[in-house]
């Protein structure tokens, strides 16, 4: 059974750099080539919209020139249309597939929206034309540490400061990755090789405190939170900060003083906490997002917000019974978020406490009618629980809601082959491949519905088809096919 997973993560976009020649193609048409230098023009001075109008008259021009869609999409992505970025750097690379900016602008505007694996293959396009290039392995290994590969994340910033040594957003980057594996030497480290490279990086002396004061070291700290407040006197999180760990120190009045500040410049303290917070668990900064959400909730412990995405960064870490504490917690406070039911739900899942998975799961869809990921993995659970006729109303409800998706089609497909309805089952898994064709997974069972009815040139055809999707499905398909002539002989 496949489980159905939604989310949406941002991670802050580099600038980007437009290019400022035309093509060999404008280069024969005068007109296109003053439309393209208004263009870039344009787009220098903050005018994107008028960028793209004038791009896409060199496109009417020139309907082929890479360059005008890949600048185009760098407007399209400053003015907040990511797929329009996305779908212009595409056709600018399949115009001219050596054209590594399009790739690595491509892969951060798919990041932005979430697609990591799209970004992650982006970016290693963009490396393999220039492995030298030390933005893309920085950005690389930003993608890395959001999809949980904070070892792979630890390779590329260190490839990228070899390359750049004044890079210290990668070292910056580099100590988190390794502040994630527990690594605190290192990550004190490369916080301190970050501030050496850039002094007035505000944010790396104040992460560096908070290391130090997790390790005790309550005077370093301080002298960091206060190097962070002389690059940034409004920082009211460094304040807060220093106040508690002079706290620690027995240093009351400094205490006070700094609390008086930090409320001054952020009345809403908590909620500035709870912000960093989620902004540190969407960059794949986990530790670091428990951390923020701890001191927001320490501040006000009625933030549900807060207990909730504190219960996904725990969640991420493998902490599932502190997440579902979290959820608990949010839920007390706001007994109708319910995200936080679902979220409570399949931690119990991966906990195997189904009965409580199902509770959720139900809860979740008495809110919220019309969540077809919550319908699809209810209807998991009503499968691993024995209820077939449950499990197929859920992904039959999931299925009515729109868009269709492909896996509660593969769902009760799978569901039905294993009550012998081939027929139904053969249905199921034909409208999942129509819906996504990719999936290797949808042809095996498909291949192995056919054989159910006994028609093998079929199945044959589904088994090569995710052969060559998948070549290492070999030995399994062959298995299943020696298997499957096995029983014939035998009876």
């Amino acid at each position: 059974m496949k489980q159905s997973a939604t989310g949406k993560v941002f991670i802050i976009m580099l600038t980007a750099a437009f290019l400022a020649s035309g093509s060999a193609a404008m280069a024969l048409d005068p007109e296109a080539l003053d439309l393209f230098d208004h263009a870039i023009r344009k787009a220098k001075s903050g005018d994107h919209k008028g960028a793209i109008e004038d791009f896409t008259k060199v496109l009417k021009i020139t309907p082929n020139d890479s360059e005008a869609y890949y600048n185009r999409g760098l407007s399209k992505g400053k003015l907040g249309d990511p797929e329009g970025a996305i779908n212009d750097f595409t056709r600018a690379l399949e115009i001219g597939p050596k054209l590594p900016e399009a790739s690595y602008h491509r892969g951060l505007t798919k990041r932005k929206l979430g697609d990591f694996p799209g970004a992650l293959e982006d970016l290693n396009q963009t490396l393999a034309a220039n492995p030298k290039q030390a933005d893309a392995l920085y950005e690389r290994g930003l993608t890395k540490t959001a999809m949980g590969d904070s070892t792979g994340a630890i390779d590329d910033f260190t490839r990228a400061v070899a390359i750049n040594s004044k890079l210290a957003e990668a070292y910056y980057a580099r100590g988190l990755a390794k502040k994630n594996l527990g690594d605190a030497k290192g990550a004190q480290d490369d916080f301190a090789q970050a501030l050496a490279s850039t002094p007035n990086l505000a944010e790396v002396a104040y992460t560096r405190g908070l290391q130090k004061r997790n390790l005790g070291d309550l005077h370093g700290a301080v002298e960091d939170f206060t190097q962070a407040l002389a690059i940034n006197p409004t920082f009211a999180e460094a304040y807060y900060d220093r106040s508690t760990t002079k706290g620690k120190l027995g240093d009351a009045k400094g205490a006070q003083d700094d609390v008086a500040k930090a409320r001054a410049i952020s009345p809403k303290l908590a909620e500035t906490y709870e912000a960093r917070g989620v902004k540190k668990r969407n960059n794949g900064d986990y530790a670091g997002a428990i951390e923020s959400l701890t001191q927001a909730l320490a501040i006000n412990p009625k933030l549900a917000d807060a207990y909730y995405a504190r219960g996904l960064a725990k969640k991420h870490l493998g902490d599932r019974q502190g997440a579902i504490e979290d959820f608990t917690k949010t839920l007390a406070v706001n007994p109708k978020l319910a995200d936080a039911y679902y979220e409570r739900g399949m931690a119990k899942w991966e906990l195997d406490d189904i009965k409580g998975a199902l509770d959720d799961l139900t809860r979740t869809l008495k809110i919220n009618p019309n969540e077809p990921v919550a319908y699809n993995n209810r209807g998991v659970m009503r499968w691993q629980a024995g209820d077939s006729h449950g499990a197929i109303e859920d992904y039959t409800q999931a299925i009515k809601l729109n868009p269709p998706r492909a896996v509660p089609f593969y769902n009760r497909g799978v569901n039905r082959l294993t009550m012998k309805d081939f027929q139904g089952a053969l249905d199921d898994f034909a409208q999942a491949i129509k819906l996504d064709p990719n999936d290797t997974d949808f042809y095996l069972a498909r291949g192995k519905t056919y054989l159910g009815m006994k028609n093998r040139d079929a199945a044959l055809a589904d088994f090569n088809h995710a052969v060559t999707l998948r070549p290492q499905l070999t030995d399994e398909v062959l298995e299943t096919i020696r298997a499957y002539d096995h029983s014939l002989k035998s009876k």
